[in-house]
């Protein structure tokens, strides 16, 4: 069972991603967080290590963007599978260059959401 964890400070979208897991039957365990600090946290002392980190850009303590400069300077995580959830828009390039894998805007197609995530989590 793969192991994803969502940063988000929105519950709706929370509740929301994991029916839409659930609609895709996806055998996924997923955990969840607002706070970068605790995110950044689950991804260091997860055993079995987390396997995709699905992004909000705006969080109440720390911002998306620091979150994934922060995963990228782990040596542990510097590979983890990154994308970017948000409802703004963003600078894909800027996002690529400090280690986003992917991203989609809110609010998205499931097909294409579902995807994003086969090609991240399916070996």
């Amino acid at each position: 069972m793969k192991k994803i964890l969502i940063v988000e400070d929105d519950n709706f979208n929370i509740h929301l991603l994991e029916s839409i897991f659930a609609k895709l039957e996806m055998d996924v365990n997923i955990m969840s967080t607002y706070s970068g600090s605790e995110a950044l946290s689950i991804i260091a002392n997860s055993h079995p290590p987390i396997d995709m980190v699905l992004l909000d850009l705006h969080l109440p303590e720390m911002s998306g963007r620091e979150i994934l400069t922060k995963i990228r300077e782990s040596k542990d995580a510097k590979e983890l599978p990154v994308l970017i959830i948000s409802v703004d828009g963003f600078d894909e390039q800027e996002l690529r260059q400090i280690g986003a894998n992917d991203f989609m805007l809110k609010p998205f197609d499931v097909i294409d959401f579902s995807d994003k995530v086969s090609e991240y989590l399916l070996p």
